[in-house]
C-alpha cells in the first residue's frame, strides 16, 4: 500500500490560560443567529435559495420550523434542474431571479459558494448571505441554555485537545456561531480534505476491521478500500435510509473482496427500537418525519467482532451509538472518526463521552468543508499516535 507517512504530532499542548475568559465573552455577547436571519428576511418581498443541491434539502425543512418564511424561489445554474421541483420549490434559471433581485433575500446553499458569491455580487444582488442550518437550530438551543455551564464544557474540551490544528477548528467553529463579526470564510481557514482519514492522524493497516455508521451508498466505504488497496480484515456497514441502503448494495457488489463487506439495513443507537426518521437529499434524522426503520446497539449487532476503526456520521445521533458501543470500545480501543457538527452540544458531548469511557485516547478536531458541516472529532490509542 502507497500510504503517505503521518506528521509528527506534539505529545502535549502549552494551557492557553486566556481561553476561558475568551468562551465566556463570546458566550455573553453571542449573536443570535436566528434573529439575524429573521431581520435579513424582513426588510425583503421576496427569500431565495440559490443552490439546488443536498445543502438546500437538508436545511429547508429546518428553514421552515425556525424561521417560518416561506422560500418563494430556488435557482441553481445547472440548466438540467430548471422548472423541477426541489424541497416543494420549484427551480428557476439566474436570469429570472435577476428580475427580482431589488425586492429579494438571497441564501447560499452551494459548498463551493465563493464563485456564486462572485456572481451575485457582480450582478448587484444587494442582500445575499450564506445560511448556516445547525447555526440555526444551536442558536435556538442556547437561548436556554445556563451559559456557565456551557462554558465549563467548552473549556474542558478545549483543554484535551492534543495539538494546535484542533485548537484553530475549535475556536474557528464557536467564532463562526458566537461572533457576528465572522467572516463568511472562516470556516475555509481550517477546511482540509482527506475525510475519515486525514494523514497526519489516521494511519491504515493491512488488517483493518472497519465500522461504517452512516454509510450512505458506499462513498467511505470505497475511499477505504482504494486507500487500503483492498487489503482489511472486515468491514461492517450501517446505514438507516432504505432507499441510501439499496445504493450501497448496488456499490458494494461490485468492490473488490464484497465478501468481507456486511451490510446492515438499521442505524445504531443506545437501545433496540422501532423509530421514525425523516428522508431528505442527503440525511436521515432519527425520530423525527414518515419513515419507520430499526435502530440497535453496535455492541448487540456485531458482538465480539474485532474493531480497529469505528466511524459515526448518523445525523445528530452519535452520542447515543457512541454509549450503544460502549463494549465493543472498550474491548477493542479503535481509531474512532465522529462527526460533532450536527448540534452545538456534540462538540463537547461526544469529546468528553469518548475521553470518559477511555481515559488514554487522544483527542483531535478536524474540519472538511467551507462552510459548517463536517467536522470530525477523532480519537486515539497512545499506540496510533505518532510521537
Amino acid at each position: 500500500m502507497n500510504m503517505p507517512a503521518p506528521e509528527l504530532i506534539p505529545a502535549s499542548r502549552q494551557p492557553d490560560p486566556a481561553a476561558p475568559e475568551r468562551i465566556a465573552r463570546l458566550l455573553a455577547a453571542r449573536r443570535n443567529y436566528r434573529a439575524e436571519v429573521l431581520a435579513m428576511t424582513a426588510a425583503s418581498r421576496f427569500v431565495a435559495f440559490y443552490g439546488c443541491g443536498a445543502i438546500f434539502g437538508s436545511i429547508a425543512e429546518t428553514w421552515r420550523e425556525l424561521v417560518g418564511r416561506n422560500i418563494d424561489f430556488c435557482c441553481d445554474s445547472n440548466p438540467e434542474k430548471w422548472g423541477k421541483v426541489y424541497s416543494g420549490v420549484t427551480c428557476i434559471p439566474p436570469s429570472e431571479l435577476e428580475k427580482y433581485k431589488d425586492e429579494l433575500a438571497v441564501f447560499v446553499t452551494v459548498g463551493d459558494f465563493e464563485p456564486v458569491l462572485d456572481f451575485l455580487a457582480e450582478k448587484k444582488f444587494p442582500c445575499v448571505h450564506l445560511i448556516y442550518k445547525y447555526d440555526l437550530v444551536s442558536s435556538d438551543y442556547l437561548s436556554r441554555q445556563n451559559l456557565d455551564e456551557v462554558a465549563a464544557k467548552l473549556e474542558a474540551v478545549r483543554a484535551l485537545l492534543a495539538d494546535d490544528r484542533s485548537v484553530r477548528v475549535f475556536d474557528a467553529t464557536l467564532d463562526r456561531l458566537l461572533d457576528a463579526g465572522s467572516a463568511p470564510g472562516l470556516m475555509a481557514g481550517v477546511c482540509e480534505g482527506d475525510q475519515y482519514f486525514p494523514a497526519d492522524l489516521i494511519r491504515l493497516k493491512p488488517d483493518e476491521s472497519f465500522v461504517d455508521a452512516g454509510a450512505f451508498t458506499g462513498d467511505t466505504v470505497c475511499d477505504f478500500i482504494r486507500r487500503t488497496d483492498g487489503s482489511f480484515d472486515s468491514m461492517h456497514c450501517f446505514e438507516l435510509n432504505a432507499a441510501n441502503f439499496e445504493g450501497l448494495q448496488s456499490t458494494v457488489s461490485a468492490l473488490p473482496g464484497a465478501e468481507k463487506i456486511f451490510l446492515h439495513p438499521e442505524g445504531l443507537w443506545n437501545e433496540p427500537l422501532d423509530i421514525s426518521y425523516s428522508v431528505e437529499l442527503s440525511q436521515s434524522t432519527i425520530g423525527a418525519g414518515d419513515a419507520l426503520g430499526h435502530v440497535a446497539r453496535l455492541d448487540d449487532l456485531i458482538g465480539d467482532a474485532r474493531v480497529t476503526l469505528l466511524k459515526m456520521d448518523i445525523e445528530g445521533a452519535e452520542l447515543k451509538a457512541l454509549e450503544g458501543a460502549r463494549g465493543t470500545i472498550l474491548a477493542n480501543k479503535p481509531k474512532l472518526a465522529i462527526c460533532v457538527y450536527h448540534h452545538f452540544k456534540d462538540l463537547w458531548e461526544i469529546p468528553l463521552f469518548i475521553k470518559s469511557l477511555v481515559p488514554e485516547y487522544r483527542i483531535f478536531l478536524r474540519h472538511h468543508t467551507k462552510l459548517e458541516y463536517e467536522t470530525v472529532c477523532y480519537a486515539l490509542p497512545p499506540e496510533d499516535v505518532t510521537a
